[in-house]
């Protein structure tokens, strides 16, 4: 490679490197602070393979231009080459972020004693029209909150419930056993455990506590928790105001 191709190419690398981690960094912005708010992102780990194909993306791009890029080749072929490059580039982006999209939380689900983390992929497509009028659709901005419903062993559907559970469809992933949130307010307030639970099986997590007290964001009269569990991890728990049973925090601690 003599000098001059070298510095063109250099030359051509740092343009195609610099409009790569800013499409990535506009990408990043999109899913972990749209689709992956914290502390979603660690929950369900679907991010780390974003990252990754960002991370190949932004160094074979360039790298393949500096490779490829010529000024003594003709124009129509040098045109082909970097375009073929950005088609690649922009396929690979395309597909980490369909298959972040796809394992993307789409709702908190508080199922007994717990919260749920439910991602869009979950779901079997042909369960989706069984979800009710009055629980919201998945959006693109984070998850809803709702309910489930658990049958009781004295329901009548007890049984078919246990039966899909053993096959693997757990009642958190059936679209017609969701509820609104707000019509689970009385089995919440009474599973929710206290924040003098929660110091006394955390003690180190009592200064965090007497933090959101003192800002006013939960008093500790108020302060309710629970486990927060996802297909990946069971080591989190969501602070919940017992007034508005808004999840208001998530620490990272084993609530189980």
């Amino acid at each position: 490679m003599n000098k001059t191709r070298f510095r063109f190419a250099l030359r051509a690398f740092g343009w195609h490197l610099a409009g790569s981690v800013l499409v990535a960094a506009l990408a990043s912005w999109v899913v972990f602070v749209l689709w992956y708010p914290e502390p979603y992102a660690s929950l369900l780990g679907g991010a780390q393979l974003f990252l990754l194909v960002v991370a190949v993306d932004v160094v074979c791009g360039p790298l393949l231009t500096f490779v490829l890029f010529n000024p003594q080749k003709p124009r129509r072929e040098l045109t082909l080459d970097l375009g073929l490059v950005a088609l690649v580039q922009a396929a690979a982006l395309l597909y980490g972020l369909h298959t972040v999209w796809l394992a993307r939380p789409v709702y908190l689900a508080f199922e007994l004693d717990r919260f749920r983390v439910v991602t869009f992929a979950d779901i079997d497509p042909s369960h989706w029209a069984q979800r009710p009028a009055d629980v919201p659709p998945p959006h693109w901005r984070g998850p809803h909150t709702m309910a489930v419903r658990v049958a009781q062993p004295e329901d009548a559907d007890y049984l078919e419930q246990v039966e899909l559970s053993v096959r693997g469809l757990e009642v958190v992933f059936r679209p017609d056993r969701w509820i609104p949130y707000a019509a689970a307010a009385q089995t919440l307030r009474e599973r929710a455990k206290t924040r003098d639970e929660l110091v006394a099986k955390f003690p180190s997590a009592q200064r965090e506590l007497d933090d959101l007290s003192v800002k006013g964001e939960l008093p500790a009269e108020r302060l309710r928790w629970l486990p927060v569990q996802s297909r990946r991890h069971s080591d989190w728990v969501a602070l919940v105001d017992s007034d508005s049973l808004a999840v208001v925090k998530f620490l990272h601690l084993d609530g189980f």
